[in-house]
């Protein structure tokens, strides 16, 4: 026992030198975040040993291992301290002889029930008032804006969405608007509350343009087993000017002033790349889209010439283009050479001798790649290392592929785990962009921090402006940072934590994700600033309307957080539901790290039908 305190009277002595050393930056912290940060800073100190030994000894006198201290460390030491105090008193020993002094330290650290307490006012700062019911709130990542309309909106919220997301980078101010108007009304239609996130962007490290790159879009009939059509193949239609939107399937693309004339029930005659005549009738129009039929299967090129006809009436010989197809590609299999060039040129295939070549959109982010570091293409589906840097130039060799062929295409991630980045988290386009975030969200999401300054830049772009910030922790840079980014926002809350798990798995390696997820898990309570839980929650869910064991067991792991982050789908208020309800169940049993022991539903051993008969026996 006597060894035991003075091995924890040791830990409590670092954990006060380390926030001695860190004054000048506890000083610059909010005011009423103070004793969150201090408590940051107490617990990765902690973290800095290895107590393992301690824990299973603390554990056989019956004294808390200090395993669940993160939103309270000093105060759980302190706690453990005096309890040794007072059994050595007892025993009639001679214990610490400042046992006074212990309880006056004591009384003066943050308690559990102030960490509790300022966990759920940041978090309601954040996110809202606490949802009914439950204490984690549901986000929604919302879609274009043609289909996040005011009953789009309604729905979701009724059904438990607390938070919107926008991704800024898709569409612009001109469709965001037309999102918070509806999401306004659908505020006024539901009586509920839901705040706003918009996500900038970040800097988009990506394989820049193939050459030779034909386009073909394909439509393809359903047949049956006698070769009869059961269901023709649906064409979607839309005005140039939205091409760059998303789209599930190939998109035809028709000039803004000929989209407006489109009517249910017109025709557009077309030959497709074999000569072959092609119909498409329109069956559904909308305000930005519309959807055709046709019968046979068609091959479609940019520049395809239509005409457009209504009954006997031809109206429009114009020439369409096409979205949503993916260009040229190049193959690569494990063993294969490439170059990821910083140059401003289009990439191409192997050729004989010759490695093949891919560009990549931000030159300035390959400067610290070094000979031996990892390049990561298409979220990880491509593996390669780097063998020798020549000038802008890095040759690759491929070390694993998703499977033995594979496809890399313009516009792919690349991901730099092992490199150290020289560009910010803010670029030009989220400057101007946070021009109109800042006067309309309540969330602004810092894609890619990586550092300290890189939310010091934000800071200096938002001044005053009353704006939560939320990070997105989805680098390898930023995770190992994460407790000095957090010191640093903590200067201008709200704040809260993105846990990016796509990302974050192929920076890490997948099999690090669920213990690399448990410590930023454990470093935002730690912090007392609220965790968002997000990537693929429920994806099969919403985007097919049955969800797998794995997504369900994913979903129910979720209420370790404040907040559950859900994209985008056919079903997703099916999803949102489905997570609310998990959510409520397992909030029941679990709360942060600890196990809630409600009674279960399940036989007891003192029911009469708990005996087991044995037929026969």
């Amino acid at each position: 026992m006597h060894a035991l305190d003075a091995e924890l009277a040791d830990i409590e002595r670092h954990l006060r030198r380390v926030e001695a050393r860190l004054a000048r930056s506890l000083a610059l912290v909010e005011s009423n975040w103070t004793e969150s940060a201090r408590n940051l800073v107490h617990y990765t100190a902690l973290r800095q040993l290895d107590l393992r030994e301690l824990q299973l000894l603390l554990q056989q006198h019956g004294l808390s291992s200090l395993g669940r201290s993160e939103s309270f460390v000093m105060a759980s030491l302190l706690e453990v301290r005096m309890r040794i105090a007072e059994a050595l008193r007892g025993r009639r020993e001679a214990g610490p002889k400042d046992l006074a002094e212990l309880n006056e330290r004591g009384a003066g650290a943050l308690s559990w029930q102030m960490a509790e307490f300022l966990l759920h006012s940041h978090t309601r700062a954040a996110f809202g008032s606490k949802p009914r019911g439950r204490h984690v709130a549901v986000m929604v990542t919302a879609p274009s804006a043609a289909e996040a309309d005011r009953a789009w909106l309604g729905r979701l919220m009724r059904a438990g969405m607390n938070v919107l997301r926008i991704n800024c980078a898709h569409e612009g101010p001109s469709e965001w608007s037309r999102i918070l108007d509806a999401l306004e009304a659908a505020r006024r239609d539901t009586d509920l509350e839901c705040r706003v996130l918009m996500d900038l962007a970040g800097p988009k490290i990506r394989t820049g343009p193939i050459a030779d790159g034909v386009r073909v879009a394909t439509w393809k009939v359903e047949h049956d087993a006698l070769g009869k059509v059961v269901a023709p193949a649906r064409v979607v239609l839309r005005p140039g000017t939205r091409a760059a939107e998303a789209a599930e399937t190939p998109v035809l693309l028709l000039d803004d002033e000929r989209f407006a004339t489109i009517r249910k029930g017109d025709v557009l005659h077309f030959r497709d790349t074999r000569g072959r005549r092609r119909r498409l009738t329109v069956c559904q129009v909308g305000r930005h889209e519309a959807v055709a039929e046709t019968r046979r299967r068609a091959y479609v090129t940019e520049r395809t010439r239509y005409t457009h006809r209504r009954g006997k009436r031809s109206l429009w010989r114009g020439t369409a283009g096409i979205a949503g197809v993916p260009g040229n590609a190049i193959e690569l299999a494990v063993g294969n050479a490439l170059v990821l060039s910083g140059r401003d040129i289009e990439g191409r295939p192997a050729r004989g001798n010759k490695a093949a070549v891919i560009a990549c959109t931000a030159p300035d982010a390959l400067h610290g790649v070094q000979a031996g570091h990892r390049v990561l293409f298409d979220d990880g589906k491509i593996e390669t290392i780097v063998e020798r840097v020549d000038g802008p130039d890095l040759h690759l060799r491929v070390l694993r592929t998703s499977r033995p062929l594979v496809k890399l295409r313009a516009e792919k991630g690349i991901n730099l785990p092992d490199s150290h980045l020289s560009i910010g988290a803010l670029t030009d386009e989220d400057r101007t962009n946070l021009a109109f975030v800042a006067g309309h969200a309540d969330l602004v999401g810092l894609s890619f921090v990586r550092s300290p300054a890189d939310v010091a830049a934000l800071h200096a772009v938002l001044g005053q402006t009353p704006i939560g910030i939320v990070l997105k922790i989805e680098t390898r840079a930023g995770f190992e940072n994460l407790p000095r980014i957090l010191l640093e926002a903590m200067r201008r809350p709200p704040v809260a934590v993105m846990i990016a798990r796509g990302d974050l798995a192929v920076e890490l390696g997948f099999e690090r994700l669920a213990e690399v997820q448990e410590e930023i898990l454990w470093l935002c309570e730690a912090s007392h600033v609220p965790a968002i839980w997000a990537t693929q929650v429920l994806d099969g869910l919403a985007r097919t309307g049955v969800p797998s064991r794995a997504e369900v067991t994913d979903a129910a792991a979720s209420v370790a957080a404040e907040c559950v982050m859900l994209n985008k789908g056919p079903y997703v208020e099916d999803a949102v539901r489905t997570l609310v309800d998990i959510l409520r169940r397992m909030e029941r049993h679990h709360y942060k790290k600890r196990s809630i022991f409600r009674k279960l539903r399940v036989s007891a051993w003192t029911e009469p039908h708990a005996e087991m008969t044995i037929a026969g026996g």
